[in-house]
């Protein structure tokens, strides 16, 4: 599977946030494809919280909708990707 990550220093910030909510990832290296669930092992509490520090630092995150998908790192990316995109085109 190819990943597609359109901006390093969102990643990067991205998980410097999933490692500020889940202090014991501190040492793990956290790739795009990554499950928060499976893989990193956020629980709901965990998911919630990092979703608002999503949404105060990085931009818009419907956590509803991106919660009905594969729930990676690479998906949150999508969204905030794909949030930015509409509200571009909507601005022009």
């Amino acid at each position: 599977m190819s990943i597609i990550v359109n901006d390093v220093e969102q990643l990067k910030s991205l998980v410097a946030l999933i490692k500020e909510v889940k202090p014991g990832l501190d040492e793990t290296d956290i790739n795009p494809e990554d499950s928060l669930v499976d893989q990193l092992g956020l629980d709901s509490l965990d998911i919630l919280q990092l979703s608002r520090k999503i949404n105060r630092q990085l931009g818009a995150f419907d956590i509803d909708a991106w919660n009905n998908g594969p729930r990676t790192v690479q998906s949150i990316l999508e969204q905030l990707n794909n949030i930015d995109s509409s509200l571009q085109a909507s601005t022009t």
